[in-house]
């Protein structure tokens, strides 16, 4: 697909909603200065060659006339300028606003942000959200905008200059004349000019691209040291991180080198054609002056003309560098959305089919194989039932597919066959390393739901897993991930399953950080306390065996042994 298609499936979700129509009219509004100041810059062309024409006679009181005529054209243009610059923030800050949450919200349903992590593609979503939307907008506005100030001011000035060349022919050869050569001369010295620097700067789109990556890279690693300081302090394990660090940033400045060698010589060729084109209407209107055709102030309005309509025709060339940090930008953003696009297939290719059971509240599985992303089997041919307010252990040696199996059946791991049967809602996953977000305690035992405003419900919870300390510290928020342990953070994660009361409660290692006697506590407390919660739970500790009505055992793909039912639960 061609930049400019992807840029349009990515641009034309906004443009072409009924929600963009105050930013079309901010666009139009922005427009509609950039032209009037187009106007006035023809009116400053004028002022020009009155203003030294009037110089090289010596007529002082026109001159102090134009004078106080160049203070008011200056402060039009600057008033025009800033408000221009100020609608345009206001439509790049409209647009991507809306393409931020559309793209957050779409990054955050079906579990698309946990499934781009088991294919590592594509690299840092957080980097593409948060600077490429802000790129794509910012750029897109400058270089549509500048495109059509470059083409209204093309139109203006090619006038001015052609008028200003018309009454005189450049003899090119003894029966060929050239007439309106300044405007001419401008056309192919700008069209040259584009040749040249697409020529030294085509590469720039390769190199922006991997900058963009390798900066994302580099934050990345960075948050997560950041993230895991206790770890790394406790093993001493500073220096090796240092060297990963510094060998991240180190290809960040390999990639920078090379793009500071292409952008030099970029640099080198549109300084130099920058420079000369200073002097060339110069140069090029002697002929038009000493055949008198052309007056001094002439000659200076010429050189305004010919800048302007050169700098305009070579809005390629200025813009080169901009065009090609766009068009990586909407490489990036493409594949973000083409990544989510695939998981949403996924996800609708292989939701749960299972013919209705009699209990709605309950889990089951027929024929359900389990696969890696690389297509590898972990498990097969599984088949289960776990009744409503059922509980169901499942055992087995590390690395067979327990937790993978708990992921399936909590609807978040796409690569299965088969089928399998949950609540629709009201399921909660409790993982071995508890989520904690920053917040106030009492929203970390809520979540994922809101936390409403009563006391007892949390302060009872906190009670039940021993940490009735901190019921004083429910409305403190901070980093509760780093200022609790480890054993005290899955504390919290079992009083969020007193607080929410889910149907279905899915332990994956929940309690590995606890002593044998406090695990066997807490678990037995949930049992007792949620008597309708249907309870699964991997756990490698076998004291908590008896605590469960039903164990099972897997071993290389498949269940292994399934007990009875034990009569003496709870």
């Amino acid at each position: 697909m061609s930049i400019l298609k992807q840029f349009f499936a990515l641009a034309s979700p906004y443009w072409l909603n009924r929600t963009s129509l105050i930013s079309w009219l901010l666009f139009a509004a922005t427009v509609a200065l950039s032209l009037l100041l187009v106007q006035v810059m023809v009116e400053l062309n004028v002022w020009n060659k009155e203003f030294f024409d009037a110089l090289a006679n010596l007529d002082g009181p026109l001159i102090y006339d134009l004078l106080g005529k160049f203070i008011l054209i200056v402060a039009i243009i600057v008033v025009m300028r800033v408000y221009a610059k100020w609608l345009q923030q206001w439509v790049e800050i409209r647009w991507r606003t809306w393409f931020t949450e559309r793209l957050v919200s779409r990054w955050l349903s079906n579990q698309n942000f946990y499934r781009l992590t088991l294919t590592e593609e594509p690299d840092n979503p957080d980097q593409r959200i948060a600077e490429d939307i802000q790129l794509l907008t910012t750029d897109t506005l400058d270089l549509i905008l500048g495109l059509i100030k470059s083409v209204a001011t093309i139109s203006a000035f090619s006038v001015i200059l052609w008028n200003l060349s018309s009454d005189f022919l450049l003899p090119l050869f003894d029966d060929v004349k050239i007439s309106g050569y300044l405007l001419w001369l401008a056309i192919i010295y700008s069209f040259v000019g584009a040749g040249v620097t697409h020529f030294f700067g085509h590469q720039l789109h390769r190199l922006h691209y991997q900058q963009q990556k390798r900066e994302a890279d580099f934050r990345a690693r960075l948050l997560r040291s950041r993230d895991s300081a206790e770890q790394i302090a406790l093993m001493n394990g500073q220096q090796r991180e240092k060297s990963q660090l510094d060998s991240t940033f180190n290809t960040i400045s390999d990639n920078w080198k090379s793009l500071m060698g292409r952008e030099k010589k970029l640099g080198m060729v549109v300084n130099t054609y920058h420079q000369i084109a200073a002097m060339v209407p110069y140069f090029a209107a002697i002929p038009a002056l000493m055949a008198g055709v052309i007056t001094v102030g002439g000659l200076f309005q010429v050189r305004m003309a010919f800048m302007r309509v050169y700098s305009s025709l070579s809005w390629f060339i200025f813009s080169y560098d901009n065009l090609t940090r766009w068009s990586a930008t909407i490489v990036r953003l493409t594949q973000f959305i083409d990544a989510m696009d695939k998981c949403e297939t996924l996800a609708q290719q292989q939701r749960p089919n299972l013919h209705p059971i009699t209990d709605t509240n309950g889990v089951a599985c027929q024929k359900l194989s389990i696969q890696k992303p690389n297509g590898q089997t972990l498990l097969s041919d599984i088949n289960l039932q776990v009744n409503s307010g059922e509980s169901l252990l499942i055992k087995g040696a590390s690395g067979l597919g327990k937790s993978t199996l708990l992921r399936t059946l909590a609807g978040i791991w796409p690569f299965y066959n088969g089928h399998y049967h949950t609540q629709d809602s009201n399921v909660l996953l409790l993982p071995q390393k508890p989520y904690l977000p920053k917040s106030t305690l009492r929203e970390c035992l809520s979540y994922p739901q809101a936390a409403t405003p009563e006391n007892e419900r949390y302060q009872s919870a906190l009670e039940k897993v021993g940490l009735a300390a901190l019921i004083s510290e429910l409305d403190i928020e901070t980093e509760w991930q780093i200022k609790l342990s480890g054993g005290e953070q899955q504390k919290i994660a079992l009083a969020r399953a007193l607080v929410l009361k889910p149907e279905l409660l899915i332990l994956d290692e929940a309690t590995s950080n606890l002593d044998e006697p406090v695990a066997y506590q807490l678990i037995q407390q949930l049992r007792t306390l949620l008597p309708h919660s249907t309870l699964l739970m991997v756990s490698h500790q076998s004291h908590l065996t008896e605590l469960f009505e039903r164990v099972v055992e897997l071993e290389q793909t498949t269940i292994k042994t399934q007990t009875e039912p034990l009569t003496a639960v709870n």
